[in-house]
Formats: structure tokens, C-alpha cells, sequence
């Protein structure tokens, strides 16, 4: 958590420090991610740094809590009332919310896929536990659905929301373009489709 100091700034010093940070984050792990650069780009004295944040992890988990509280305002409406939409319904609205979010917020994206393929010591506490959350919310949807007759019975429920959670996110990574922000958006869609298309001929009773 920052000191108070940070945020007694002006609100551009604050995005300006904080910008900096996430093009650091987003360009190199966090273990090689450099103090330096960040207070370079942000154009303050290393001293002020220390004098808002702790150190190097302080900055880092603050960045997080941010992209965190920009993802959720995505997600949040689809989340409100998740027992109103089926399984496939629901995830393939959450993947919508989730794409517009990487376009709009690219470098967030890479900060996340940088620690998702690189598992530090971060991972466990800011990465695992959203990815079981994601497994429990799929896994009550799967369920209800078993139970409507919309899935069938034999599905293993953990397998299938498992699987749903990591193809959707390798999607999200591979097809995302800075340079071609549309074309990224449309082919992030488009592929996540063609993959509820497999699952839901895979597992409805028709």
C-alpha cells in the first residue's frame, strides 16, 4: 500500500508515476523490472520514490490492485446476478467484458501475461485465486445447467471449467495486437466463439 504522501499528489503526478510503472511492468518480468526507469520516465529523484512507496514490490502490488479494480468494473455487471444466465451465456458475455477490457487496456494485459507465464512469488496470492474463483463460478453454472437438462450428466464439471477457464485466456494473449486494436478485438471474439461453439455441441443434450 502506498504511504500517504502518494496520494497527497496531484492527481497527473500520480498517473504520471503510475504510468510509468505499468510500462515497466508490461515491457520485462517484475524481478527485472528497474526502479531506475520508472522514476526516469516518471521524472522524479529517487528519493521522492522511497518517500511513496516502500520499495519495488509496494509499486507493483498497488499496480495490480488497480488493474484488478478496472477488470471488475468490466465484469461486474455480468457477476451481479450470475444464476440468470447458463453456462455458456455467461461466459461468453464475461469473454466480451474480458476483450474490451485487453483493448482498451493493453499493457494491463501484458503486466498479467507476464505473470501468468512466469509464476513468481506474486502468483499464488494475486493469480491462483482468481483463477479458482473463476473455476468455483463455472463450476455452480455447470452444475445448474446439469440440472436443467442443459448439460449432460457425464460431463466432468471441474474438467470442463478448467478447461474453459484456460483456453479463454490463452486466447486473450495470442490474438492481442497493439497496433491493430480492432482487428485484435474481432479476431479475440470470433476465435472465443468458435470455441463455445465446440463446447456447446460437445456437452448439450440435443
Amino acid at each position: 500500500m502506498p504511504y500517504k504522501t502518494f496520494f497527497k499528489l496531484t492527481k497527473e503526478k500520480k498517473e504520471r508515476i503510475i504510468n510509468a510503472a505499468v510500462n515497466e511492468f508490461s515491457k520485462v518480468p517484475y524481478e527485472q523490472s528497474m526502479i531506475s526507469e520508472i522514476i526516469k520516465e516518471a521524472k522524479i529523484p529517487r528519493g521522492s520514490f522511497y518517500q511513496y512507496f516502500k520499495d519495488k514490490k509496494d509499486l507493483y502490488l498497488h499496480v495490480i490492485d488497480i488493474i484488478k479494480e478496472e477488470k471488475f468494473k468490466y465484469l461486474s455487471e455480468t457477476l451481479k446476478n450470475p444464476e440468470n444466465l447458463n453456462f455458456i451465456d455467461m461466459i461468453r458475455t464475461l469473454y466480451k467484458d474480458g476483450v474490451e477490457f485487453a483493448v482498451k487496456n493493453p499493457k494491463y494485459v501484458q503486466i498479467l501475461d507476464v505473470l501468468l507465464k512466469n509464476k513468481n512469488e506474486f502468483y499464488d496470492s494475486l493469480i491462483k485465486n482468481s483463477i479458482k474463483n473463476a473455476e468455483e463460478i463455472y463450476s455452480s453454472l455447470i452444475e445448474k445447467d446439469k440440472e436443467n437438462g442443459l448439460i449432460k450428466k457425464d460431463i466432468d464439471t471441474s474438467t470442463l471449467a478448467k478447461l474453459t477457464v484456460e483456453l479463454t485466456s490463452n486466447i486473450s494473449i495470442e490474438e492481442l495486437n497493439l497496433e491493430d486494436k480492432e482487428g485484435s478485438y474481432n479476431r479475440m471474439l470470433d476465435s472465443c466463439d468458435k470455441i463455445f461453439k465446440i463446447i456447446e455441441l460437445g456437452v448439450s443434450r440435443s
